[in-house]
Order: C-alpha cells, then structure tokens, then sequence
C-alpha cells in the first residue's frame, strides 16, 4: 500500500500550474522562445532544487522578465541574456551578506504586506491571460476546498485536473503528436543582447527577484519547516537560482527562481518534501524531449479553469487572511495599503513607503516596537 504523503507529494507536483503555465505558454507561441531549451531548464533546475533542499522549494519563471517577453519588450536572445546577467549578479550576492542585510531592514508587518500583495495580484493575473467561465471556476474552486476535508485531500490536484480536463478540456486525439527526441542549441548571448537586457529587463527584475523570490520564498519558508531554517535561506536561494541560471541561459532556458507563491501552493496541497518539485521537473524533461516543439499544444490542453483554481488557492493560502485578522489594526492598515500600491506602481515602491510607515508608526504610535 502507497504511503499517503506519497501520494500527496505526486498530487501537489502541479499545484504551480497558475504561475507557471500562463507565463510558458505566452513566452513559447507570443515570444517564440524554443519550447525544447524552455522547458529543459524548468526540468533541470526543478529536479536538481528538490533533491538539494529536500522540501518543495519550487522553480518558476521570473515575472516581469516573462511580461517583458510576451509584450514584446524583449525578445528570445535578451531573455537569454537576462537570465545569464541575473545569474551571475545572484551568485556574487549569494557570497556576500547584503542579502541578508536587506531581510534584517524590511519590518515583519512590511515582509506580511508583501505576501498580501503578492496573493492580491496573483488574483488579479488569473484572468489576464485567457477568457475564463467564473462559474466553472467557482464550482472547481469549491470542489478543491471542499477536498481538503475529504480523505482523498491528498489527491485533491489530481482530482482537480482530471475533473477539469473531462468537463471543459480538449480531446487530445485533436491534435496529432509527431513524437521525436529533440536536444536545444546551445545560444551565447550577443553584445548587443546584453546591452539591451541592462537597458529593460535586468534591473526591475533584479528588485523583484531580491524581494520575492529571495527574502519572501526564504522567511515563508522558515515559517513552514522551522526545523530547516539554517539551510532554507536568502543566500541558498540566491545560490541556487544563480548556478541554474549561468548553466541553462545558454540551453534556452529562460530566467527562473524560487518563489514565494509557488511554496505556498505546494504546501498548500499537502507537499512537505522535495519529491513534488522532482515529480514536476520530470514532467518538463519528458515534454521538452518527446513532444519538443509541440509542447504548446500540449500544455495547452490543460484547461484554464483548472490553472486558475490552482492560482486562486495559492493566493489564498499565501495571504493567510485568518492571520491577517489578528494583526492590530495600525499594521493592517500599512499591509492593506501595500496591495493597491502593489498592483499600481509595482512591489518595489510598495515595498519603500511599508517601510516608511512602519518606521513612522512604531516611532510614534507604538515607540515600544513590535510590528506583528
């Protein structure tokens, strides 16, 4: 007999679907990004974070690089450059302690703010890319938590998937797969693609990449496996994504991270080791080699209803709203206001007027200190 938390690992292993999906399929068919070396960097750096950590660390495209690429702001060979630029500034940083300096600045009622805006926006993404059924989502939404109480919760993905794909997705026969194996090119980044990806994507991705994908997947992470704190930090995170981004920008891959949304999912679905993370880096290696340049009809398959119900319990989970009602009222007003400033003018300027106000109002309204 199967062991549950087995079971429940290989369930969650596609709970980041709501992240990752929408972002590989624009970047494959609006940006023309090769599909084969797309998907061979998911594949790779997931399987190799979970067996490195050992929890469900998870791998995810860098947002606003992957927005820059399906809105034409930067092609293929910057998203490449990007990525290597993004590697090797992640590996210096993962050196030094200017990470950590940065955790150590950012107040715990700003770090909640930002896990609040994040699963905000998270929701306001579920329908930007595809027209969806809301009823259909709200049936399958329910269903999902609904599954949580059930004694199949440990299946409950899988159950979502399969419910989704029968009722509202395409048949696959539809579609006539050429099976072949295919190997991706190696690219070297021109002068010019680089010059280009510190003009446009670098920067604003490196902030984003520093404050959410790092310091937010790392204290989120530490909240979850305690036991684990020492090892699941800012710095191995930096680490991690820099070597997978210096070794698999030349195959094609496109920027990747960690990511605080994409924890809160797994853990959400009952994920507690690094077996999901493996289960799903598997799943990339197999499309990207047998299915290569067909893996957009392939992914999309998968009907949307289902990545947004996924996306919207990962919202929910990374938000904690229970928690949120038990934050005094002078926090909560700094961590509310941080999620239209999110959605507005970006993270980032969220990020300086939480710290602002929280410096303020623990210097005036509470001199005695404690934000949370």
């Amino acid at each position: 007999m199967l062991n549950l938390q087995f079971i429940r690992e290989f369930s969650s292993a596609y709970a980041d679907l709501g992240t990752f999906l929408p972002l590989v399929l624009g970047l494959i068919v609006v940006a023309g990004m090769d599909p084969v070396g797309l998907l061979l960097g998911f594949g790779l750096f997931a399987i190799g974070t979970g067996l490195y950590y050992k929890r469900p660390i998870p791998v995810q495209p860098m947002k606003a690089v992957a927005a820059m690429g399906i809105a034409g702001i930067a092609g293929p060979d910057v998203l490449i450059a990007t990525g290597l630029l993004l590697g090797i500034t992640l590996l210096i940083l993962s050196q030094t302690r200017a990470i950590g300096w940065l955790k150590g600045f950012i107040p715990k009622t700003v770090l909640f703010g930002m896990r609040v805006a994040l699963a905000v926006s998270l929701v306001a993404s579920t329908f930007q890319f595809a027209e969806v059924s809301l009823w259909s989502v709200a049936i399958l939404v329910v269903l999902l938590v609904a599954l949580q109480f059930s004694p199949v919760r440990a299946i409950s993905c899988v159950i979502i998937l399969a419910v989704g794909w029968i009722w509202l997705g395409s048949s696959p026969t539809a579609i006539e797969f050429d099976v072949q194996l295919r190997v991706p090119a190696v690219l070297v980044p021109s002068i010019d693609a680089l010059v280009n990806s510190l003009k446009t994507a670098f920067f604003p991705q490196l902030a984003l990449t520093l404050t959410n994908a790092l310091i937010l997947t790392s204290v989120i992470a530490q909240e979850y496996f305690p036991e684990r704190s020492s090892e699941l930090t800012e710095q191995r995170f930096a680490l991690t994504s820099g070597l997978a981004n210096i070794i698999l920008a030349p195959l094609g891959a496109m920027p990747m991270c960690h990511g605080a949304g994409g924890l809160a999912a797994h853990y959400g679905l009952g994920s507690r080791s690094g077996l999901s993370i493996v289960v799903f880096g598997a799943t990339c290696l197999v499309i990207a080699f047998i299915f290569g340049s067909q893996a957009s009809e392939l992914l999309g398959l998968i009907p949307y209803e289902v990545v947004a119900t996924l996306m919207l319990y990962a919202a929910w989970v990374l938000a904690d709203p229970m928690r949120l009602l038990k934050v005094k009222p002078s926090c909560q007003f700094i961590i509310l206001l941080m999620v239209p400033l999110t959605l507005s003018v970006g993270l980032v300027a969220a990020l300086v007027v939480g710290i602002t106000l929280e410096w303020g109002r623990s210097k005036w309204l509470e001199p005695q200190g404690a934000s949370l």
